[in-house]
């Protein structure tokens, strides 16, 4: 590494094997489409982990994506394709793209592993100089984070020049960006990890925090509410611990109620279904 050859110490590194592979279409958009709806995510658990979103763009459109982990991606021909959407607990998108016009070719997608540098634990870096964005920490696509984190670091970089210009820059900027990297990659990998085959520590506070998930992930499904709420999680533009108050831990309890398995904590960390968002 470049570090090394000039005399500095390389950052610890953290790394968690994912495989994502998905495959991209577009498709004309139709009034009927979802009932006028904005877009449906369909999200894996065990043991089926295929994923599914559909969203609305402009000019009339849909971008559909499909796909899984650890090397299980959807084909890029239309048999496959749709055969793979058959596949998902829910129908919707299968149903609709069957029908649609599409408006592009097919493009895939992959991403082998999410790689994290832990830059702020080192005691020296050459001045005059930064890491930045995805050189820091890469994550896995599908949670959409790279971009924002890479924002919020560049508001943190103006921050510190303001405060006390260059000196000692790269120290104070590090250990800034690591609060913010910290957020993210602990949603990120958090919920990797809620696939038994990803491999990684597993503390008892985490495997809590997915069985909890879970279930919001269930009755988000029917409650509007809870789906935004851990939308806004994802995103980054809430604090994820905004899910543990009273009034969002009342709406998953309520969700789940009705549920054919008893809310006492199951075995498993994971729900035994896989979950759909509709996005009005």
């Amino acid at each position: 590494m470049w570090l090394e050859e000039l005399g500095y110490r390389p950052p610890v590194s953290e790394k968690v094997e994912v495989g994502i592979g998905y495959t991209t279409r577009t498709y004309r958009r139709r009034p009927t489409d979802l009932d006028g709806k904005l877009g449906i995510i369909v999200a894996g658990s065990e043991p089926n982990w295929r994923n599914g979103v559909m969203l609305a763009q402009e000019s009339d459109s849909w971008i559909v994506s499909t796909g899984g982990v650890l090397g299980d991606e959807a084909p890029d021909n239309d048999e496959g394709f749709l055969a793979y959407l058959a596949t998902l607990p829910t129908m919707e998108i299968h149903d609709i793209v069957a029908t649609a016009e599409p408006l592009s070719g097919y493009r895939r997608y992959r991403y082998v592993y999410s790689l994290r540098r832990r830059y702020e634990t080192l005691a020296r870096f050459p001045g005059n100089y930064l890491v930045f964005g995805d050189a820091i920490c890469s994550f896995n696509p599908v949670y959409g984070q790279g971009m924002t984190v890479a924002a919020q670091e560049a508001l943190t970089l103006q921050r510190c020049l303001r405060c006390a210009g260059s000196n000692e820059l790269a120290r104070r900027f590090f250990r800034q960006a690591a609060k913010i990297v910290d957020i993210a990659w602990d949603i990120a990998v958090g919920n990797d990890l809620r696939n038994p085959l990803v491999k990684g520590p597993r503390p008892p506070m985490l495997r809590f925090i997915n069985w909890y998930i879970g279930w919001l992930h269930v009755a988000a499904t029917r409650d509007s509410t809870l789906a935004t709420a851990f939308l806004k999680v994802v995103n980054l533009m809430v604090p994820p611990p905004s899910l543990l108050s009273p009034a969002i831990a009342w709406r998953v309890w309520r969700g789940n109620r009705r549920s054919a398995l008893p809310l006492s904590r199951p075995q498993s960390s994971e729900p035994p279904d896989n979950k759909r968002i509709e996005l009005t």
